[in-house]
């Protein structure tokens, strides 16, 4: 086995995310990786998307949806940074080989053609098989706030009418199963200040999908219950029913801020208090999504629940900027 792909192998074996290379795809720069003007439209309002930080639960909610008969969603294929080459199942399979991934929808792109094809004909197939079809992405902590910006503007060329679930779970967890299963890996660790940004870029991804788009959830890794799947198979007209069967509590593992370095553990405090401002809004209900605000308001009750939870998840990641871990 190549060197590169033994690393890649190793760093992304049981974390389902795309390691440092990414065999069969190359960095988002430009108009080669956009499917063809003739893609239909309608495979906009089919699309079904799940997207996450690292360590979010967005692989167990994918395996979860994938149960249905209506949905099919592939793992991790970055239909936005595809090169578009007509070779999509060989490098996509290949991929999910090389990480170890055993065949299931999540994982395995059927041979839909007689001969290979690009990425946007196996959707435009699946589509004609299936209600919602689409994808799970992760955002990883590298360049997590260029890769959200080039995310959004790929989803809205797209995808605009597709539903989007962004998941979520305690910075905290994610913070510290982000750094100990690199470490296990034996890969590249991403620094504390480089999670927790990459962690609120997402944060700030879900505010702008809410605000300009149609169908738009979220779902909070350490809230999931049969009630979650029950709003979710409403908003999918989909049935959902085996869905809670997928999750299993005790597997989650949970972590005390005491475990956190004694250098980090403010800032770590300060994003979980954050976080759960957010969560509890959020499972509230934002309201008055299009009310417009801005960041400079001089009077705090001129912002909405959703305004203030924006700037201070701004000013968090300003505050990060110049921060060394």
């Amino acid at each position: 086995m190549p060197a590169r792909i033994f690393e890649a192998f190793r760093n992304a074996a049981n974390r389902r995310e795309p390691a440092t290379v990414d065999p069969g795809t190359t960095p988002c720069d430009g108009a080669k990786h956009e499917p063809p003007s003739t893609l239909p439209a309608g495979i906009a309002a089919q699309g079904l998307f799940i997207i996450g930080a690292a360590r979010t639960g967005t692989t167990i909610l994918q395996n979860a949806l994938n149960d249905s008969a209506d949905i099919f969603l592939f793992g991790e294929p970055r239909f936005h940074r595809d090169p578009g080459s007509a070779d999509f199942a060989e490098r996509y399979n290949g991929m999910h080989r090389t990480w170890g991934n055993q065949e299931n929808k999540s994982s395995h792109c059927p041979a839909l053609f007689e001969e290979d094809a690009p990425w946007w004909r196996y959707l435009e197939r699946l589509a004609d098989l299936y209600g919602h079809v689409g994808s799970k992405i992760v955002i990883n902590p590298t360049d997590a706030m260029d890769e959200s910006r080039q995310l959004f503007d790929f989803q809205c060329r797209h995808f605009y009418m597709a539903h989007y679930i962004f998941t979520f779970r305690n910075p905290l967890d994610v913070l510290m199963s982000t750094r100990g299963l690199a470490q296990l890996n034996g890969g590249r660790v991403a620094s504390h200040v480089e999670v927790l940004r990459g962690f609120f870029s997402v944060v700030q991804l879900y505010f702008r999908a809410l605000r300009n788009l149609p169908h738009v959830h979220a779902i909070f890794h350490e809230s999931i219950d049969a009630g979650v799947f029950d709003a979710l198979q409403n908003a999918l007209a989909v049935p959902l029913t085996r869905a809670m069967d997928y999750y299993d509590r005790d597997k989650v593992r949970h972590y005390t801020l005491e475990q956190i370095p004694m250098a980090h553990r403010a800032l770590t405090a300060e994003a979980m208090a954050l976080y759960e401002d957010f969560r509890r809004e959020a499972l509230a209900g934002f309201r008055l999504l299009q009310i417009e605000q801005n960041d400079s308001h001089l009077d705090p009750v001129h912002f909405t629940a959703l305004g203030r939870l924006s700037w201070r998840v701004t000013r968090f990641l300003d505050a990060l900027v110049d921060r060394d871990d």
